[in-house]
This record gives structure tokens, sequence and C-alpha cells, in this order.
């Protein structure tokens, strides 16, 4: 009987991670008997996983379509493989539909601490998303993640569930990847592989922060690739108050313990008490100064193609555009941008109006 096994991430909980291993291995996952669909990384290893595997794009949001979900089912089946494999972290909040739509289905999902969600979530927003605020949490500690899965778990039905904690004390050998692997049963190779989606260091985040004010357009891309491979700085951080930090520890411990038990998470008691344990990391300022921020704009815009992209953003739009937060920062990128680029700019652009 072939199997089909849907990775919901949650977010996150090392997707990316799974996801470049599985689609960097396919022809030896096919050798196996499972079928992995394609799709494409960025240069940092990153993707929406099988998000376009099911699902069209309608507006800006996505719909389950049935004509891909047949053609994807057809496909596996003329494969003559076992097992087929998808993953996105889009899946997570569309399991009641991909549940009917896939009837034999498992879902498989890693529970991560709360407090660690919102921390590497905040990273991410700032990351990917333009966030301009700074990090807080909400007055009521809620773990909209355990909330969600439990609503979708009682509908589904537990059944149809594989839960595995997300710590590296409770990952087979230690290692995420592995660990995945061994749910679907699959005997892993090639597990030296690099760190996927890194979060930024301190002063990439506030860096970044502070251009999400910003139009970026293609600099976007550009700025996040430097900013995941830049290691000087502070990677390991916290802005949380230790007082609060504490308070919430509490009350997620308590309904990460409700959770588990309720749903018979694998290997629960060992990470509840995992969870128990947890240290926060340095508390810091959410902040860098003016000769930080200075630093890493003169490394971003020696980076490959960075430079006239820049240059085109700042005489275009950037240098008129109302700036709330630190706007003196704007004479710095000015300061910084070599005067031959930026008339060699404007004298396209002029040449360009009269064609």
């Amino acid at each position: 009987m072939n199997k089909v096994f849907i990775h919901i991430g949650p977010p996150k909980s090392g997707t990316s991670a799974i996801q470049k291993w599985l689609s960097d291995n396919r022809d030896y996952l096919a050798s196996k008997g499972v079928f992995y669909p394609e799709h494409e990384l960025d240069e940092n290893g990153v993707s929406s996983g099988n998000l376009l595997s099911l699902f069209s794009q309608d507006g800006e949001d996505f719909i389950l379509d049935d004509a891909k979900v047949s053609s994807l089912l057809e496909e596996f089946e003329s494969s003559k493989n076992d097992v087929l494999i998808l993953s996105s972290e889009f899946f997570f909040k569309r399991m009641e539909q991909l549940a009917q739509a896939i009837p034999e289905a498992m879902f498989i999902g890693y529970l991560r601490f709360p407090l660690e969600v919102a921390e590497s979530s905040y990273n991410q927003g700032v990351k990917r998303h333009g966030q301009v605020h700074a990090f807080g949490l909400p007055a009521t500690p809620r773990a909209y993640q355990l909330e969600i899965l439990d609503r979708l778990i009682k509908k589904i039905g537990r059944e149809r569930f594989i839960l595995r904690p997300y710590s590296k004390q409770c990952f087979k050998n230690g290692n995420l990847v592995e660990d995945f692997l061994s749910k679907v049963g699959i005997e892993p190779i090639n597990l030296d592989s690099p760190l996927v989606n890194t979060s930024y260091t301190l002063e990439g985040l506030e860096f970044k922060r502070w251009f999400n004010q910003l139009n970026l357009d293609s600099l976007q891309y550009d700025m996040d690739l430097y900013l995941q491979r830049a290691s000087e700085g502070t990677s390991v951080y916290s802005f949380i108050p230790p007082a609060i930090y504490e308070k919430f520890k509490l009350a997620f411990v308590e309904q990460i313990e409700t959770f588990c038990n309720e749903h018979k998470v694998e290997q629960r008691d060992v990470f509840v008490e995992l969870c128990k344990e947890l240290k926060q990391k340095s508390k810091y300022k959410q902040y860098i100064d003016s000769a930080e921020f200075e630093r890493i704009f003169k490394e971003f815009i020696c980076q490959p193609g960075v430079l006239k992209k820049v240059v085109a953003a700042y005489e275009s739009q950037w240098r008129y555009q109302s700036i709330p937060k630190s706007p003196e920062r704007m004479e710095i990128v000015k300061q910084n941008l070599p005067l031959k680029e930026r008339m060699a700019y404007k004298l396209r652009m002029f040449a360009n109006s009269f064609r």
C-alpha cells in the first residue's frame, strides 16, 4: 500500500533544512521508492517547498487546486514509488483541506517551545516580511501553533498525525533531518549539510529593520543573502526582559504539557522536562549605533552587483522618502555612495528621458 506523508512544519521548526535535504537528494529518494516533487531553492537553500505542487495563486492567497492534486497523485502512482513526501509550512493552516483531498495522508509536525518560536518568528518577520517595529510579546501567553494544531487534530483525527519534539536532545542521533527520515522509513545519507535559513545576528537584524522603512525591491533578496552569511556580531541574544521570560515560560510549559499528554506527542516526557530546563539567552538592548550601521552598509555595497542597485534606489526613491526611525542614517547611506556612481546614474536617466 502506498504511503503519503505531508510535512507541515510548523513555521520555525527546521522546515528549510528538511526541504533542502529532500530536494538535494531526490535521486537517492527515488532509488529507495520515494517520490518528492521538485521545487526551487534560493541561493541560501530556502524555498516554499511543495506549495505550488498542490496550490495555485489567487491574488494574494493560494487555493487548493483539485487539478494539481489529481495530476500529482497520478504522477506518483505512475512513478511506481511506494512513498510520497510533500513539505511546506503553508500546509500547516490548510491541513483540513489536504486531509479531505488526500484521505490516506499522514501529517508530520515538529513542536518547538513557544518562546523560541516567538523570537525566531520575529527574526523571520524582519528578514522577509518588512517588519519595522521592535520585538514584543502579547499581554497573555498564548501558544498559537499549539491552539491551531489542537483544533485541527481533533477535526482530522489523532491517528493521522506524527508529532515530534523540536529539540536536538530528542532528534535521532541529534540530527533533525535524520529524525525526520526515520519517521518515513528512509536510511539517511549526506547529512553533513550547511545550516539553512539562519537567523540574522543582532546587528544584522537591526540593520535590516531600519532598511525595512524603505522600498527595497530587488535589494530585499540581495540583503537577505548577505545578512544570512554575515557572521560578525552577536549571534545568540534575546530581547525579552528576564522577568517576562520567566512568566511566559511557566505558562507555556503548562500549555506544552497539556498538549503533549492529550495528543500523545512522541518523547513527550523528555520534551516537557527539556522545556522546563530551558535557559534564556543573554538579554540585549535592541539597538545598534551609527558606526555599526555604517560598517555593515559598507560591506553590503561591496557585494557583487549591489552598489549600482543601491545608487539607483537612493537616487530614484530613498532620498525622497519619509523615514520615521533614525532618519539621520540616510546621510550615512549618501556619504558612502561614490559620487561618480551617482553621477553616472543621473546621466543614464537624463539620456533615457530623450529616447
